[in-house]
């Protein structure tokens, strides 16, 4: 073997396995918040259009896949809304250092944010669903009940160019509320039945459309578990 084979065997052995030297990869950080601090995980790459794609997590609450829109790269520059972390905006810049470095504004304001790469990019992308009946999209109001408990829940429905459909619920009473949005998973209509996912709930609905258009009631289930829950068009 000679002395070039010899170097570029020695620079394979000694690369890490995640080594890159641009935005792609899994990422993790941590949001510095009064009295403690957050820690959040960044996935991106590339899908097979070569279009940008990427998905969020927190580690400490063992989730993933939380939903990024509006993915944008210029050069070692990435900007995106975080869905479900109250649509947050992420501004950042890769520095010479390896590290991914820049702001993330939220109601709350804007704070200094940086990740480290740590490996691979998994990007846990919910699939889109196909766009709705006009009478189904918009922003729909319910309140889901169980024993002892009662939550108030808002459903959106948009439709975007391309003939899906944009889906998010919030929990405007009970953990993670405050105006913070999950991601709908396969929606489907067929006439006036009415079906989707809600993957960070663990849940699922399953109802009919009046003929007015301006009720949506079915039966919400959850594991093992059903309830009845009307949702009224606002």
């Amino acid at each position: 073997m000679n002395i070039r084979s010899l170097l570029l065997l020695a620079l394979a052995i000694a690369r890490p396995a995640y080594s890159q030297s641009g935005l792609e990869g899994h990422w993790e950080g941590a949001l510095a918040v009064p009295n403690r601090e957050i820690g959040l995980s960044l996935d991106l790459a590339k899908d097979t259009k070569g279009e940008w794609i990427a998905s969020m997590g927190l580690p400490a609450q063992n989730l993933t896949g939380l939903v990024v829109m509006d993915c944008s790269v210029k050069g070692k520059s990435v900007k995106f809304v975080a869905v479900e972390l109250m649509m947050a905006k992420f501004e950042l810049t890769l520095g010479e250092n390896g590290v991914l470095k820049g702001t993330i504004s939220s109601p709350q304001g804007p704070a200094p944010i940086s990740f480290k790469r740590t490996g691979d990019a998994k990007v846990q992308a919910i699939p889109p669903s196909p766009a709705v009946s006009k009478e189904l999209e918009g922003d729909w109001e319910g309140v889901l009940q169980g024993p002892g408990i009662s939550f108030r829940m808002v459903f959106h429905f948009r439709n975007q160019a391309d003939q899906t459909v944009f889906a998010t619920f919030e929990n405007l009473d009970g953990p993670g509320g405050n105006g913070m949005r999950f991601s709908l998973n396969d929606v489907k209509q067929s006439g006036a039945s009415v079906e989707f996912g809600m993957r960070i709930a663990h849940g699922s609905f399953k109802g009919s459309l009046n003929p007015e258009g301006t009720e949506l009631a079915g039966q919400y289930t959850h594991d093992a578990s059903s309830v009845p829950m009307t949702l009224r068009k606002k």
